[in-house]
């Protein structure tokens, strides 16, 4: 898939913003008014330590910052007591391994275990290349933005997860977006062939541009954050 230009993205069209519902929007008078629980904002600061860090990509830090600089006032907690299908069978794998990746990676992977319960994991549709029983192999969340733990309409941090040998369908992003690998994959950006990337890396992909992402012997865990485009709600 090469660059769209000269004509807008439907939303369909990328497809980690496939969600099963259509989430009920915080107005932006809202943010601010509620406390963030202490698991999520410590995982929001581990997340935002490496995307920031000086071995990211100044491309990918500049998206990141934009959406850590709105996390500093909240949006509107989750009320506890809904029910939720569960985390995924096979994260609790990838998250031990990422504990094991590294002595920066071992809160991080605590932090995330504590909120992956409290996460509502959707399927999204296959597409394009996707691997065979893509239904069956992935999931994707959303922790802070629309139907995430703490719910607003001006950005998204999400994390992904995959089994092992898993191809997410390749689309077409509609906002600039950054990404955290916490585990190895195999990545295709716009018309660029695939590469390796180890834990820990940081990278970004603009709109307009196609994503392609892939996993091996490793199950897939992944963090990404955009700011979302402006609503008059």
């Amino acid at each position: 898939m090469a660059r769209v230009v000269g004509r807008p993205i439907k939303p369909g069209a990328d497809l980690l913003l496939n969600d099963d519902t259509k989430p009920a929007y915080v107005r932006l008078h809202d943010i601010g008014r509620e406390r963030r629980p202490q698991p999520l904002q410590e995982f929001l600061n581990g997340v935002g330590g490496l995307m920031l860090s000086a071995e990211a990509p100044a491309v990918a830090s500049f998206v990141a910052g934009k959406v850590l600089q709105k996390l500093l006032k909240t949006g509107k907690m989750r009320a506890e007591g809904q029910p939720l299908p569960g985390a995924p069978e096979g994260l609790d794998d990838a998250i031990t391994h990422l504990a094991k990746s590294g002595r920066k990676y071992e809160a991080l992977a605590g932090q995330f275990r504590s909120l992956a319960d409290s996460l509502l994991w959707r399927r999204g549709r296959s597409g394009p290349f996707a691997s065979l029983n893509f239904g069956n192999t992935h999931s994707h969340a959303v922790v802070v933005g629309p139907g995430g733990m703490e719910e607003r309409a001006d950005l998204r941090l999400g994390v992904i997860y995959m089994n092992r040998y898993t191809r997410f369908p390749d689309h077409v992003q509609t906002q600039p977006r950054a990404f955290l690998l916490l585990s190895p994959a195999e990545i295709s950006l716009g018309d660029s062939q695939w590469f390796s990337a180890a834990t820990g890396t940081v990278f970004a992909n603009d709109a307009g541009q196609s994503f392609a992402i892939r996993c091996t012997a490793r199950p897939l865990l992944a963090v990404w954050c955009q700011v979302e485009p402006e609503t008059n709600g």
